[in-house]
């Protein structure tokens, strides 16, 4: 006799491709914001040594700390666009739902200016 068991789960469980698909773009979506996180964590790090490390250490050193941990920011965010956009363009053929390619790109152009601007405002502070 056999089992009926396993033909009623294949027709009520859900399909496995399309689970996997899901989780490898929630994946994908993980790291972007893990991408975004640590763009943002150097960003305010960067100017947290500008700002508050001026009596203690050297200008040049906190110039050089503070120059190089907004430069991994403005790397880091538009590193994130293009991870994001390198795995979304292998999946654009697929029917599950994603955030938009523009959205993505424009968040990652806008945090990176907002890093170059800050760039410039630590530089002239410094100065």
């Amino acid at each position: 006799m056999m089992d009926n068991s396993t033909d009623s789960c294949v027709s009520t469980c859900p399909d496995r491709t399309r689970l996997a698909l899901d989780r490898t773009v929630l994946a994908n979506e993980r790291t972007f914001a893990a991408w975004i996180r640590s763009g943002l964590a150097c960003l305010v790090s960067g100017l947290g040594v500008a700002r508050f490390m001026l009596d203690t250490w050297p200008l040049w050193s906190i110039r050089i700390i503070a120059v190089i941990l907004i430069l991994f920011s403005a790397a880091a965010f538009l590193l994130a666009g293009w991870r994001y956009r390198h795995l979304h363009l292998r999946l654009v053929h697929v029917d599950v739902d994603m955030v938009p390619l523009t959205l993505v790109r424009l968040l990652s152009l806008i945090l990176a200016a907002c890093s170059f601007l800050a760039l410039l405002v630590v530089w002239r502070i410094l100065d």
